[in-house]
């Protein structure tokens, strides 16, 4: 008598070994609660245009530190968006768990675990990218251990991603659909403000860009699925920002960067040169201390 072993595929096998790497992270980490032992005055969350670092090494917050003398986080977690999103494998995972409204849930319940099994995830797959598996597992886990009750200000700088994916702007119907950029925005800040009443929150518009190839696609002349227009997003932050009472800063028209001098402060009209990031932050910055609470 023989004994027939049926032996999975190997993409079985990647499957079986992705869940076992997430059960084991959500295991660990129940039992297991990170120590909140890192303190900043300011933290930054956002997409690729927060999460990277200039030519030079240095980042947008640096500067901001120089300028305020205030310690700065620099929480941005490139390709995520403000809502949730759903894709291909890889997008629906990392932008369910990464994006913004999955932060301020984990804010809310003091609670990293998903964003923790999805770093395990992401190990597993395929088609990930090694820059991002360079830092966010750090820029999670320094997230996870901060006492945001003790956080002097939070900016949000989300939309780029949003806009590019073409996701709707927001839902009449529905003002807390977290699949829209609107919903999403007002989802978060409900649950940011009522966990964290002292809080200053400063949403941080997304600054201009150029896509495609050749930059030929601006953004302010190339609309995506559902979406509109990249403005179109800047003046639904605007709105949001006065429904919910928070402070809103337009980096798409203030800023300094535009189609003028892109080739200057963008290395790939999209992301910050060295030039960019110094242009941002000391925008940033200016703003703070000229509105001071």
């Amino acid at each position: 008598m023989r004994i027939r072993i049926k032996v999975p595929t190997k993409k079985k096998l990647i499957l079986y070994i992705s869940a076992l790497c997430i059960v084991g992270v959500f295991l660990a980490f129940t039992l297991f609660e990170k120590e909140k032992d890192l303190q900043y005055d300011i933290v930054i969350l956002g997409d690729s245009v927060i999460g990277n670092v200039g030519p030079d090494g240095l980042a947008l917050t640096d500067y901001i530190e120089e300028r305020l003398g205030k310690s700065t986080f620099k929480g941005g977690l490139g390709g995520t968006s403000m809502s949730v999103q759903s894709g291909n494998l890889w997008g629906s995972v990392s932008n369910m768990e990464w994006s913004m409204i999955k932060l301020a849930t984990a804010m809310w319940d003091d609670d990293w675990k998903s964003q923790f099994a999805t770093l395990s995830y992401a190990e597993s797959y395929q088609d990930v990218s090694n820059q991002i598996l360079s830092y966010f597992p750090d820029t999670i886990d320094a997230l996870s251990r901060i006492d945001f009750s003790t956080v002097e200000i939070l900016v949000i700088e989300h939309g780029t991603n949003d806009y590019g994916r073409g996701v709707p702007i927001d839902n009449e119907e529905n003002q807390f659909d977290v699949t829209t950029f609107g919903g999403a925005l007002r989802t978060a800040l409900k649950m940011l403000q009522e966990k964290y009443p002292k809080l200053r929150i400063v949403i941080m518009s997304p600054i201009y860009c150029s896509l495609g190839e050749n930059r030929e696609k601006k953004s302010y002349n190339t609309k995506y699925g559902e979406g509109g227009y990249l403005e179109e997003y800047v003046e639904k932050e605007k709105q949001i920002a006065e429904e919910f009472g928070v402070e809103w800063v337009d980096a798409y028209h203030y800023s300094g960067i535009d189609e003028s001098n892109e080739e200057l402060y963008l290395i790939d009209g999209l992301h910050l040169s060295s030039e960019g990031h110094k242009k941002l932050g000391l925008f940033l910055a200016d703003y703070l201390e000229t509105n001071k609470r």
